[in-house]
């Protein structure tokens, strides 16, 4: 692919995603056939690059970030408060 042609693209890309506007800003975006990166470059995905297996490991990794990071931060922050209505109803 050429360079301009790929500059055309991804401008494609980003008017596309600035047109919706029901979109949440995230490190990974896939709009339509393209996974946009971290550093902001794009990839066409096509059946025989990407296959199923693919998308499972990247859904499983995602999951898997989240319940790690996300979820025991907020496990962390919200037991002891769960815990202490928890007790006190019981009492």
């Amino acid at each position: 692919m050429k360079k301009e042609e790929s500059i055309k693209d991804t401008l494609e890309v980003i008017r596309k995603a600035l047109e919706d506007d029901n979109t949440e800003l995230d490190n990974n975006i896939l709009v339509l056939n393209r996974k946009v990166n971290h550093d902001g470059t794009i990839n066409i995905i096509r059946k025989e690059i990407i296959n199923s297996y693919e998308i499972n490991n990247i859904i499983d990794q995602k999951l898997t970030y989240i319940l790690e990071n996300k979820f025991d931060k907020w496990i962390e922050k919200k037991l002891p408060e769960i815990l202490d209505k928890y007790i006190k109803n019981i009492n």
